[in-house]
């Protein structure tokens, strides 16, 4: 017979106590209730819109109405056994401090309908912008079936939430002890962030937690109510290569666990290259690729006695450091692979330790340097941006070297452009990586670098679009151009012909009118001298609608020229339609004219390099063929 009776107990037990988070869904769970009266919102189930919920993903929530809440949150059916079920406890939050929710919490010992909840076991209160456990004593209603209710009585706020209601019973005994997670007892090499992290333990309501730096001592954490969680953060981070001692001891109405045992723990060193005599040795790479890398982490360094760089000098409580030796006049110093705290800065400077010059700083994770000095040691100091304690990084660091310049980086080397009727009919994607800054005055921007050029003829109509936009996966995203007449070493600014942000985001855009007709203008391609701004690749193209129908036929044609590079004699493929033919050198000066041309032209007497031969066809239209001399 008692065995029977044992297993009967079993179902009983299991539908006296209960817990609910609300994370089964977006509905109400069965059993529950709730009275929506007051103003038009009422009591939802769902994430929280701000922060997180006590426990799952789901909260009860409240939102705020000009008009008073008269609204109740109301538990299932609380079937009251002494030492089973008699007790219920929830979490409480406002959504933001400055708005906290008044609420109080009723008891009905009949139904779950307004009128029924005549007993009052809290006054009301507002209710605090941080989780709170609020635990209610059932045991004077040993017996019977009672219902819990949260009745929201405030006027335009914010958000109110509750959420992990539990039905237990009173506690007769001390809770048990319980075990750390991490660290464990005997760790070495602990992360300095200070995070402890220990089992739950059933019956308890609560953790102490006490550390120290000797056996039995609290000088880091004195006995601290943590409350009913798993995991504490100790404020501030903990000295590197120290042994610490803690202890938790769970708690409950009855009292503390007893005989907790301690644990010891070391925590890391400091990075071998915490100051600037121990910088790591960074290899060049001959390329921005960063075949090879350096890994580096923040964690447990300590502040420099370096004289404090230009930009992030706060967070440098952390900075580590590195040197390498330039191989070339600019090398890119880039930041990849950055885990946990990911806002970064970093400097170079050239000098020896103690008396560092710094070179440049970058919060950016990519940082150019130019004007190196070839077989010169520099160092890179490298640090979290934020000054908080606890932030932490780890990250892989190199060093490339730009390519050569490309063979636009001066006026003279200048790339055609083919005008079409749209950008994206003769676009061409271009780059300005290893491009230098030449000089050549330009008219819109005084803040703009590493320019390359492109020069295109004026098309029949004297109207002429060109325009920048971005190359997928560059990092090269603000343009300027400027458009010039005349020759190399001879320019003049078009009017109208410099232009910044007219193009898609920072990309640069200018119309041109009025042009001179099979007129050689040069471009230059300039980027935004802002440190947040790459170089890389881009877009470029000159277009105007009215090439739709007249130069853009030039495709039909089909012309060629060859050999391409020629010795004396260029040959073009068909001439039938050729009215006139134009030789226009680099710089855009008309140096031969052909009438009536034939299949063969003779331009010997050419200097070697490259021209731009124009075919002026019978219908007005006009063809640009690219050629080389040798």
């Amino acid at each position: 017979m008692k065995k029977a009776l044992f297993f009967l107990l079993i179902p009983f037990l299991g539908f006296s106590q209960w817990t609910e988070n609300f994370d089964s869904g977006t509905t109400m769970p069965a059993g529950w209730a709730v009275i929506n009266d007051g103003g038009a919102n009422g009591w939802l189930f769902d994430i929280p819109d701000s922060g997180s919920a006590q426990s799952g993903a789901n909260v009860a929530t409240l939102e705020y109405n000009a008009t008073a809440h008269d609204d109740y949150l109301i538990t299932k059916a609380i079937v009251v056994t002494a030492g089973v079920s008699d007790r219920i406890s929830f979490y409480v939050k406002s959504r933001a401090s400055s708005f906290l929710e008044d609420y109080e919490v009723l008891l009905s010992t009949t139904n779950q309908t307004k009128p029924a909840f005549t007993t009052v076991l809290q006054a009301t209160q507002k209710a605090p912008s941080a989780w709170t456990q609020k635990t209610f004593s059932l045991s004077a209603y040993v017996g019977q079936t009672v219902y819990v209710a949260i009745h929201a009585t405030d006027t335009d706020q914010f958000e109110i939430y509750a959420d992990t209601f539990k039905v237990d019973s009173v506690p007769t005994a001390v809770p048990t002890c319980t075990s750390f997670t991490s660290p464990t007892n005997g760790a070495v090499g602990v992360n300095v962030d200070g995070i402890l992290n220990w089992t739950s333990v059933a019956s308890a309501t609560g953790y102490k937690v006490k550390v120290g730096t000797t056996t039995g001592g609290s000088d880091i954490v004195n006995n601290v109510d943590a409350g009913n969680v798993i995991t504490y953060n100790i404020t501030g981070n903990l000295n590197a290569s120290t042994v610490y001692y803690a202890t938790i001891t769970p708690y409950n109405a009855v009292g503390d666990a007893i005989g907790c045992s301690e644990i010891s723990f070391t925590t890391m060193a400091p990075p071998a290259n915490d100051n600037c005599s121990a910088a790591v040795v960074l290899t060049v790479n001959p390329d921005y690729s960063c075949g090879v890398t350096t890994p580096g982490a923040t964690q447990a360094a300590t502040a420099s006695t370096e004289t404090a760089p230009t930009c992030g000098a706060s967070g440098t409580n952390d900075d580590v450091w590195f040197k390498f030796t330039a191989t070339n006049t600019a090398h890119r110093i880039s930041l990849t692979n950055v885990s946990g705290f990911t806002d970064m800065a970093m400097a170079a400077y050239s000098g020896a330790c103690g008396g560092l010059v710094e070179v440049s700083c970058s919060d950016p994770d990519i940082m150019d340097l130019t004007g190196l000095t070839i077989g010169q040691e520099y160092k890179v100091r490298v640090w979290t941006y934020t000054s908080t304690v606890t932030t932490a990084a780890t990250f892989n660091i190199c060093v490339g070297t730009p390519p050569p310049p490309p063979a636009n980086d001066n006026c003279s080397g200048a790339i055609v452009l083919t005008p079409g009727a749209t950008f994206a009919q003769n676009a061409v994607t271009a780059t300005n990586v290893g491009a230098t800054t030449d000089g050549v005055p330009q008219s819109c921007q005084t803040n703009a670098i590493n320019n390359v050029w492109y020069s295109v003829v004026v098309p029949a109509s004297g109207s002429l679009t060109i325009e920048t936009k971005a190359a997928a996966g560059s990092t090269y995203s603000d343009s300027i151009i400027n458009v010039f007449s005349g020759a190399c070493g001879a320019l003049v600014n078009v009017t109208s012909g410099c232009n910044d942000d007219d193009g898609d985001g920072a990309f640069s855009l200018v119309n041109l009118t009025g042009q001179t007709p099979g007129e050689v203008l040069l471009v230059s391609i300039w980027r935004w001298g802002n440190t947040s701004v790459f170089d890389g690749a881009f877009q470029i193209s000159a277009y105007n609608a009215s090439l739709s129908t007249s130069e853009v036929s030039q495709a039909k044609n089909n012309i060629t020229a060859y050999p391409n590079p020629f010795a004396d004699v260029l040959n073009i493929s068909d001439v039938k339609n050729v009215k006139s033919i134009s030789i226009v050198d680099i710089a855009g000066r008309v140096v031969k004219t052909i009438e009536k041309p034939s299949t063969s032209l003779q331009l010997r007497e050419l200097n070697s390099g490259m021209y731009m031969v124009i075919l002026n066809m019978n219908d007005g239209s006009r063809q640009t063929i690219k050629a080389i001399k040798k």
